[in-house]
């Protein structure tokens, strides 16, 4: 049964629920920015430029900035369920952009370094490692749902990831790694994120951020910046077990 609005009346306004929330579509565009912003810096740490505050900004953004997009991921893979539209969505918007891109950068390199540039569809280059990693949690995603402690269980398997150097297929390392932001992500709910949005919380995140920037200078130089990738296993870290994890 429908409702009709009296004459003379305006119809209701829509929620924000039922479109684009603008605090999310500005968080994602942060994170991407940061996203391109370390990988600019690249060819200036390699050439020794910027000293002690480019690593520091390096490690300060990288501490966070992919955490933050996968939480996001998985906060809005929550729907996610299998079925024969759903699958075609993830080829439409991960699989066909993944193996487009898998094709196009090594082509450029190879133009750029003059060299020829295999392809291996299983052997991410460079950042496009992301897409296939997506693809794999928000297909776990159902599984998730179904498991009573879900954050728990991620983050013991984070945790083993490290005792064992995986496989550089798919960048399997870095998908466990990361794979505990995603299910948390799958568990927050839009109570959570109104928590953040208030006046004390905003400017405790202020705050941290301060804090993270000047701990990641004197961090810096001394400590091994692949500690913030969550690419590498305890072993290849030069740690034990216990500082591992």
């Amino acid at each position: 049964m429908t409702t009709v609005a009296p004459a003379g009346t305006a119809p209701p306004a829509p929620s924000r629920a039922a479109g684009r929330d603008p605090y999310f579509d500005n968080a994602k565009f942060l994170a991407v920015v940061l996203v391109v912003i370390g990988h600019a810096w690249e060819p200036l740490r390699a050439s020794n430029v910027g000293g002690r505050a480019l690593e520091a900004a390096q490690t300060f953004v990288y501490a966070f900035h992919l955490p933050v997009f996968i939480v996001m991921c998985g906060y809005f893979s929550r729907g996610f369920t299998a079925g024969r539209d759903r699958t075609r969505k993830l080829v439409a918007a991960i699989v066909v952009p993944y193996v487009i891109f898998s094709v196009a950068y090594p082509l450029w390199a190879g133009l750029l370094a003059g060299n020829h540039v295999g392809w291996d569809p299983l052997e991410p280059y460079y950042l496009t490692w992301f897409m296939p990693a997506l693809l794999l949690w928000r297909l776990s995603t159902p599984l998730w749902q179904q498991i009573r402690y879900p954050v728990t269980a991620a983050l013991v398997i984070s945790m083993l990831a490290g005792f064992i150097t995986l496989p550089s297929m798919l960048n399997a390392a870095q998908v466990l790694s990361f794979l505990p932001f995603f299910v948390v992500g799958l568990t927050l709910r839009p109570h959570h994120f109104a928590f953040l949005r208030r006046r004390a919380m905003r400017a405790a995140g202020a705050a941290l951020l301060v804090l993270g920037g000047v701990a990641a200078y004197a961090a810096a130089l001394t400590v091994d910046p692949e500690w913030v990738h969550w690419r590498r296993s305890f072993g290849q870290l030069g740690v034990g077990a216990p500082a591992g994890v």
